[in-house]
């Protein structure tokens, strides 16, 4: 009778091990199924703006422009990393005035 506990005991522990990975491995995939439904809604758009004829549109580059450039896009680091001696003098300026204001 012990063996078959033993049996049932191991048979749950890899069956949990394995529900374990197989969540992991559904999340990823519907994480990846976002990503792609998100896509496909980006590309529905830009085709139907192509097909109006708006894709070029000056006011459309202009924006992508600015979306693309604005301190922040792409990863563009917006504070310095801190290194020893520093203080808030290497902050751009914006951050400078929140440093001063008094709570």
């Amino acid at each position: 009778m012990a063996d078959v506990l033993v049996w049932v005991m191991q048979r749950r522990v890899v069956l949990a091990d394995r529900a374990e990975r197989l969540r992991k491995e559904l999340a990823e995939i519907d994480a990846e199924v976002a990503r792609l439904e998100a896509a496909e809604v980006v590309i529905g758009q830009f085709i139907e703006a192509e097909r109006a004829g708006e894709a070029d549109e000056p006011a459309m580059a202009a924006e992508l422009e600015r979306v693309t450039t604005a301190p922040g896009a792409g990863g563009m680091l917006l504070v310095p990393h801190r290194e020893p001696g520093m203080d808030e003098s290497v902050l751009p300026a914006d951050y400078q005035a929140i440093m001063s204001v008094k709570v």
